[in-house]
């Protein structure tokens, strides 16, 4: 029998808010869209922003126009909407030698097409939108309909890998990326269990808090921190809640 260890007489960390249901509207929704990507090689940024009107503006924000370097010869048409990505080269994430952490700065909608260039204006700001980021066609984010019941599974932990921008340290509301996905029969609104170990290894489970499976590709997921006890670091563990029989 595994024994977890929950933290008591913590500092006001442990008193912050738990993060909304997983039915959080147009918020989780923007949320997941405005989320972090882990890719297993470099992106190839083929459509980029080269700039605004104002030659020395080199970030942008909501409604404002940018240049891009891409027009009707390339298949852009007035309309189309385009997330804007920016490639770290993230050097702190425990899987920075394996996968390529993305930036996702906002999205686009093309509002004038040329030949060879095409305007745009900034639909939504996740971040600053800067001069250099490349484009990839818009989809609507998927939020999941409900939490699966479960209970967790420790014989088989997966690893807080990833947040955005270099982020090491995870609290409630925050989107992080852990190292299981479909291949690991993890599926959209599945619980974790976010944990650590202690005496290296021979001593009781410390549990750190609660989250949220929001997004899953074959080999990691995207996650919501909904609840936490104390800080959570990358390379915290994560306990998949699962059916058993």
């Amino acid at each position: 029998m595994t024994f977890v260890l929950a933290l008591t007489g913590l500092s006001a960390f442990a008193l912050l808010a738990q993060a909304p249901p997983i039915a959080g509207g147009a918020n989780l929704s923007e949320r997941i869209a405005c989320a972090p990507m882990t890719l297993p090689a470099a992106p190839v940024a083929g459509i980029r922003v080269l700039g605004g009107y104002v030659e020395s503006q080199r970030m942008f924000g909501p409604a404002d126009p940018l240049i891009i370097n891409a027009g009707s010869q390339q298949g852009i048409q007035a309309g189309q909407r385009y997330y804007v990505r920016r490639h770290l080269q993230d050097r702190f994430s425990a899987a920075s030698t394996l996968l390529h952490s993305v930036h996702t700065a906002g999205w686009v909608t093309i509002v004038d097409v040329k030949d060879t260039l095409a305007v745009a204006t900034v639909t939504k700001a996740c971040d600053g939108i800067q001069e250099g980021d490349y484009l990839e066609p818009y989809t609507d984010p998927v939020v999941p309909s409900a939490a699966l019941p479960g209970a967790p599974d420790f014989a088989h932990p997966g690893v807080l890998i990833m947040a955005d921008e270099r982020r090491q340290m995870g609290y409630p509301g925050l989107v992080m990326i852990v190292n299981r996905g479909s291949d690991h029969d993890v599926r959209a609104g599945q619980g974790l269990t976010i944990y650590r170990e202690t005496l290296g290894g021979g001593g009781p489970l410390l549990s750190l808090g609660t989250a949220t499976v929001l997004s899953v590709r074959p080999q990691t997921s995207l996650i919501r921190i909904d609840g936490a006890r104390d800080a959570i670091f990358l390379g915290d563990l994560v306990a998949i809640h699962r059916i058993t029989q």
